[in-house]
């Protein structure tokens, strides 16, 4: 019992450490949020909110490039809407408030999200080894990269790659990326991450809802895949259904309003895979990554020791 004690705290101690650092990182990045990316670009986060006017104003321009007759007037040229038509029902409350302070709103309310991250991560890492546990709770948490490019916005210098350093501009870029632009990447992570804690604790109406969500980016959704069917496993066929369920539910009303979803899939189509890959896009991929190896080496670790135990039975015997 004390050792169960002792390890139980040894992870709660990383968490709130790793909680705290992103907290810090949230704190830089979150003061140059009130102005735009540059002087003709707007933060990513002016994708959903264009997005979501458009949806209202003018559905047929969604998917477009540049701005729009009738668009929300924001400094800076708009980034370009990407995802599921299923993120636009999640975002819809934002569109209630000024862009600015719809911005401001999305990134404290990503940030007060690692909280639930945390509690997920905790759960799926509590009964696994504890220096693997640790090491997988600081990726999903953190996402430290030592060696990787720098963020800055000044022209030529935008992607400097330094060594080894400790800034937080280098010790974790991508939560520092996403949280500067605003980017969406860090709520994907805790829907997917969400929908494998409840998939492993038994509750896969839930991991399929929080699934259906976490899909707005495809291929992280996809990449998860394999581990939410295995930790659901034992209700594989309730998860199916409500994955099919809450995706039809959240997406196929769009392919007749408009056509969004078609000019979504065209859009998808189009698109380069490779040339989408940004800083932010990491977070969700390694997070996945990391709880996949964790859960793997832990399957064999038990399968090892359920044949090695009759066998030491029989020697003893």
């Amino acid at each position: 019992m004390k050792l169960l004690l002792s390890k139980k705290r040894a992870i709660i101690l990383v968490i709130l450490l790793a909680v705290l650092l992103n907290f810090s990182i949230f704190c830089y990045a979150y003061p140059q949020t009130f102005t735009p990316q540059s002087a003709t670009l707007a933060r990513d986060f002016s994708a959903y909110y264009t997005g979501e006017w458009r949806l209202f104003h003018n559905p047929t321009k969604i998917y477009s490039d540049g701005i729009q007759p009738g668009d929300y007037q924001i400094l800076g040229q708009p980034q370009p809407f990407k995802y599921t038509p299923s993120f636009l029902i999640l975002f819809a409350p934002f569109l209630t408030l000024s862009y600015q302070n719809a911005l401001n709103a999305f990134d404290i309310i990503q940030f007060l999200s690692i909280l639930a991250l945390a509690f997920f991560v905790y759960k799926l890492i509590e009964d696994k080894n504890l220096f693997l546990g640790v090491i997988v709770a600081v990726i999903v948490l953190l996402d430290p990269l030592l060696i990787s490019p720098s963020i800055s916005y000044d022209g030529a210098n935008f992607l400097h790659y330094r060594m080894i350093s400790l800034h937080v501009q280098t010790f974790s870029p991508s939560y520092y990326c996403g949280y500067l632009l605003a980017n969406a990447h860090i709520l994907q992570t805790v829907l997917l991450v969400g929908a494998l804690y409840f998939g492993f604790a038994k509750k896969p109406w839930l991991s399929a809802l929080f699934f259906t969500f976490g899909i707005f980016d495809p291929r992280s959704a996809l990449f998860a895949l394999p581990l939410l069917l295995w930790y659901n496993r034992h209700s594989i066929w309730k998860f199916i259904a409500g994955s099919a369920a809450f995706l039809a539910a959240t997406n196929l009303p769009f392919f007749f309003y408009y056509g969004v979803g078609f000019a979504f899939l065209k859009t998808e189509t189009n698109s380069s895979i490779v040339s989408q890959m940004y800083l932010y896009d990491w977070i969700p991929l390694y997070s996945i990554a990391a709880l996949t190896i964790l859960e793997i080496i832990t399957a064999l670790y038990n399968r090892k020791i359920h044949f090695n135990f009759p066998l030491s039975l029989k020697t003893e015997n």
